[in-house]
């Protein structure tokens, strides 16, 4: 049919743009901000219109429904009815409510979106494939970026981001300079490539190397050196844990030659580093730092968040305060009077609208849902990684078992990444999709 031929373009487009959905949006917004707003709020625009759409297709061939599917609704349904119980205790507003739900669960939402309009193994090929070589060329570009800064600061003596000195023009400096500041470790600039965070990037070359060594069967060490390059290059705490866990599965999984040239190398730098006062590995939470509008001030954001976060839930511990009332966009959006009523600091709060997130992912969703909702995504987590890794030990298909087993192992990355900071709303996308495609193979299969 024409207009699933439509959506299937559609969705195969937006795996592509999300990574680079907040660079877009940063340069859009210098001559419209209306289309900005759409720019930013295109998937949300996207899962709303397709869900229902999704649904009529599930019920159209709903003889092909597999037990995956039940299994994977189960969780986000859990969620949604703990935000909606959290909201009702709260005397919360519907509309904030369900925004602040919709806000935590729309990315995977995108599982069921992609699982009814996907059934192709080989398109799914040339898209991962595509993508391998879109990741090699940002840490070409990451790398790029760190020998011109290298080279501005030790040899040029040059600050990075002033005018005229960077890399890539006047154009993207206006984009780039607040990410700049303080993108500094160990001496080492931190790349973000052309994502706009060093986080972010890193996190997403962490995804396509896990899936990478999931789905070939022979490892390219250009490639893969190139997308090491990438992770190495975000010097990110979080993505660096990550590959501690990855490596450690790769090593079980009998890669003696991929462990000996590339991982223990790496491991022996890493651990060195890990001890060093400005990297410090162990200190998961860490400090992030921050450059006010009028000076630049250094203030341990994240955890004066958590601490305010875990004050909060310990007033209301079963049900938090209600979803989309303390932490992310929506209660930004609405300017929830939490922030006033718990005294949160100006400073911080700047950043905080800023970010539009408190990046700590727990605390918030301990305070905005309680006990219970914050179960209901533990659950989530714990489904998705189980029926991951059963469909990762009983499929036939080869490339679907490495697809199923490659999302179980990043599901335990991600559980890590949330001990430090917020979800990468680009990589749960990426994430999501492959999901759903590879649902959708497995019904063509039945």
């Amino acid at each position: 049919m024409t207009y699933i031929r439509l959506i299937r373009w559609w969705l195969t487009g937006l795996i592509f743009f999300m990574p680079f959905q907040r660079m877009i949006v940063k340069s859009v917004e210098v001559w419209s901000r209306q289309v900005s707003f759409f720019i930013n709020r295109i998937e949300e625009i996207t899962v709303a219109v397709l869900l229902p759409l999704a649904i009529r297709e599930f019920y159209r061939h709903r003889e092909t429904i597999a037990r995956p599917h039940i299994l994977l609704s189960i969780p986000v349904l859990a969620i949604a009815v703990s935000g909606l119980i959290s909201g009702a205790v709260n005397g919360s507003s519907m509309v904030i409510t369900g925004l602040g739900i919709f806000d935590y669960i729309k990315y995977f939402l995108f599982i069921f979106v992609y699982a009814a309009f996907f059934s192709d193994f080989a398109g799914f090929r040339k898209i991962f494939r595509a993508l391998v070589i879109l990741t090699v060329f940002l840490a070409i570009v990451a790398f790029a970026q760190e020998l011109w800064a290298l080279h501005s600061r030790y040899i040029a003596g040059r600050c990075i981001y002033d005018r005229g000195n960077y890399l890539f023009g006047e154009a993207f400096l206006n984009i780039y300079r607040d990410s700049f500041r303080e993108h500094w470790r160990l001496g080492i600039f931190r790349t973000p490539s052309l994502l706009r965070s060093p986080n972010f990037f890193g996190f997403y070359s962490l995804f396509i190397l896990t899936m990478y060594f999931y789905l070939r069967r022979k490892v390219n060490f250009a490639v893969l050196f190139t997308l090491m390059v990438g992770i190495f290059g975000s010097m990110a705490r979080m993505v660096y844990a990550g590959f501690l866990f990855l490596a450690g599965v790769q090593a079980f999984r009998s890669r003696r030659l991929v462990i000996i040239l590339f991982i223990v190398p790496f491991l022996v730098i890493l651990f060195y580093m890990s001890t060093l006062w400005d990297f410090n590995i162990w200190k998961l939470t860490g400090r992030s730092f921050m450059v006010n509008q009028e000076q630049a001030s250094v203030t341990p954001y994240r955890k004066y968040a958590r601490d305010k976060a875990l004050g909060i839930w310990k007033e209301h511990p079963f049900w938090g305060v209600g979803p989309g009332r303390f932490g992310g966009a929506v209660s930004i959006l609405f300017n929830s009077p939490l922030y006033d009523k718990y005294n949160f600091k100006p400073e911080e709060n700047y950043l905080l609208r800023k970010w539009k997130s408190l990046d700590q992912f727990w605390p918030q969703v301990l305070t905005e849902t309680g006990i219970f909702g914050t179960a209901s995504f533990a659950g989530m987590f714990i489904m998705f990684f189980s029926v991951f890794l059963m469909l990762g030990k009983r499929l036939d298909d080869y490339e679907l078992r490495g697809l199923f087993s490659g999302l179980a192992v990043f599901t335990v990355i991600i559980l890590l990444w949330t001990l430090g900071g917020n979800i990468k709303n680009g990589v749960i996308f990426t994430y999501s999709a492959f999901a759903g495609i590879g649902l959708g193979c497995i019904n063509k299969n039945r």
